[in-house]
């Protein structure tokens, strides 16, 4: 049953950066998003208990609807690449309550991002333990220099145990 796989936060709030316990890896995700144009960039990064990069990523999408499909976008893309990277416990936070708040419910999502939800949800099966929780966009500064730097580029791109040198800067500084 998913309830027991997909915890929410206890503390829906965080102010600050806070690494994870040992032997969980730790996701922020965020989106920019081009309304004219309909073009999203999802961002990224996985850190260690120690805020050490062990993974980050952009992904690249055209004709989203708005900017809940991007952030739900976002959290597919992260707990999918997680996934990929054989990560078994993970903590993966975003600044959409919404999209948190979906992914943590129990109850089918008859909503425009129902589906993507539903597609968060079957992904988190594949994790010994997974927690979802929302993070002030203050928190989350590194996420979304991620995904803003990544928007120039255009295309989706993957690092291991790296991440592109703005986004470096933003780990070091939190």
């Amino acid at each position: 049953m998913l309830s027991s796989l997909v915890h929410k936060q206890v503390s829906p709030y965080h102010i600050g950066w806070s690494g994870p316990v040992e032997d969980v890896i730790k996701c922020n995700f965020d989106s920019a998003y081009d309304a004219l144009s309909r073009e999203s960039m999802s961002g990224f990064i996985f850190c260690d208990n120690d805020g050490l990069i062990m993974a980050a990523g952009v992904s690249f999408h055209r004709h989203v609807a708005d900017t809940f499909v991007v952030e739900a976008l976002a959290c597919l893309q992260a707990t999918i690449f997680a996934k990929d990277l054989g990560f078994a416990k993970v903590v993966i936070e975003g600044d959409s309550l919404t999209v948190i708040k979906k992914v943590c419910s129990s109850t089918p999502d008859g909503s425009l991002i129902g589906p993507i939800i539903h597609d968060i949800r079957e992904a988190s099966k594949g994790f010994d333990s997974v927690i979802f929780g929302f993070v002030h966009r203050d928190a989350n500064i590194t996420a979304h220099t991620l995904a803003r730097e990544g928007k120039e580029q255009r295309s989706s791109m993957f690092w291991i145990e790296e991440a592109p040198p703005g986004t470096t800067a933003a780990v070091a500084r939190d």
